[in-house]
């Protein structure tokens, strides 16, 4: 009989610690991804480049999009990802889709920034590289390149 007591007692025992310690571990989940969730609303409606312009971080790397990974803005986003050109793919998809990018996607060779933002890729991805003038430097006509960039700082969070 006390051997029936003392494992009732142990039972209890336990129980009760997992009974604390559930909502504590509970809050932190929340918290957790309650901050993923900033960090990624963040990122998907400021225009923010990974890099800043001119920093000595930022890096440009050739990339090659398929016509298989052109189909999903997800698997472009797993792709520049992977180079450390932006900090999440999902952030990526969801900007493509919320701007009418998502089916606009080119395959081809292009060479992208890690100071870009998500749109300017974008737009970058949405143009042939085949079909640029060799005197267009960056999607930038040589009438536009007298142009300030007073106009682009000045856009508000939805880009216009």
């Amino acid at each position: 009989m006390d051997n029936n007591i003392e494992k009732t007692g142990l039972v209890e025992t336990v129980i009760g610690i997992i009974m604390d310690v559930a909502p504590i571990i509970c809050v932190f989940i929340i918290i957790a991804w309650a901050g993923r969730a900033y960090t990624e609303g963040y990122g998907l409606f400021v225009q923010k480049s990974l890099d800043s312009p001119g920093d000595v971080q930022a890096h440009s790397e050739m990339v090659t999009i398929s016509e298989e990974d052109a189909a999903s803005a997800l698997k472009v986003g797993r792709i520049l990802e992977n180079m450390d050109l932006i900090s999440s793919r999902y952030s990526f998809a969801l900007k493509a889709r919320l701007t009418g990018y998502s089916h606009s996607i080119l395959p081809g060779d292009y060479i992208l920034s890690s100071d870009m933002t998500m749109e300017e890729m974008l737009e970058k991805l949405s143009v042939d590289p085949a079909t640029v003038p060799e005197d267009q430097v960056d999607g930038e006509t040589p009438a536009d390149s007298g142009q300030s960039d007073s106009q682009e700082e000045n856009k508000d969070v939805w880009g216009q």
